[in-house]
């Protein structure tokens, strides 16, 4: 009588084509959901780094202009931007290129957070300063040209890049002889461009509704109080995506 034995199968060595398949559909689903996030985050830290960068290079040429042009209580903030960028910043500070509004307009015209086209006198008017830093960051600087005397400012964080809009890459500042540079919607603001006296999360943020709030379907005018109040960060409800 024979006797029987088991077959002893050779031990798999490779997945089959359909387990690779399955796996990869697997991964690309995984990657489609988490990238972009992960890129969103990378790509807010970036835009926080380059402002607060920018912010204190501006602030570095002021207490060095201070040196030798007085504190800034006594400069002349009635002077255009490019007559004051020229009389007080210009020799403090590194930059590449100066560019007036009617050659920006060509090169990077502007939006607001909601999408829509930028009229703004920060980067509009005639007599306004546009220039760009080493590292292709750019400040704008143009005079008030109501009650209260002052400059606005701009700091767009990747120069001539897009997208070129506020909120997103553009951000706005006031600078007054008596606070020196604030971003708007904080202390400093002119009057005309602030919500009474009150300079919150709750009225500046994601939940404001006044018309400059940082918030989905508002102009972003205030993104700059927003990041600075939540400690130089765009927070979990910042409205990054805003159109």
């Amino acid at each position: 009588m024979l006797t029987k034995y088991p077959v002893r199968r050779a031990p798999r060595s490779a997945f089959t084509l359909a387990e690779v398949l399955i796996t990869l559909g697997i991964i690309g689903v995984v990657a489609a959901i988490t990238i972009p996030g992960l890129m969103a985050t990378y790509q807010k830290k970036q835009t926080v780094a380059r402002l607060k960068k920018a912010y204190s290079i501006v602030q570095q040429a002021v207490r060095l202009s201070q040196d030798e042009n007085g504190e800034v209580d006594s400069w002349d903030t009635k002077l255009n931007g490019s007559q004051f960028f020229h009389k007080y910043i210009a020799n403090y500070v590194k930059y590449q290129n100066e560019y007036t509004s009617a050659e920006l307009k060509n090169l990077a015209p502007r939006t607001l957070l909601n999408g829509q086209a930028y009229y703004g006198t920060t980067y509009t008017t005639t007599g306004s300063s546009h220039f760009t830093l080493l590292d292709g960051s750019m400040i704008t600087m143009n005079l008030n040209s109501g009650n209260e005397q002052g400059l606005w400012v701009g700091i767009d964080v990747n120069g001539l890049s897009k997208p070129n809009q506020i909120g997103k890459d553009t951000f706005l500042f006031f600078f007054s002889s008596q606070y020196g540079l604030r971003p708007l919607g904080e202390v400093g603001t002119p009057a005309s461009w602030r919500y009474g006296n009150i300079y919150s999360r709750a009225v500046v943020g994601p939940k404001g509704t006044n018309g400059n709030s940082c918030a989905k379907g508002k102009t972003g005018y205030w993104c700059a109080a927003l990041i600075m109040q939540d400690g130089w960060q765009m927070a979990s409800d910042y409205p990054w995506k805003a159109k």
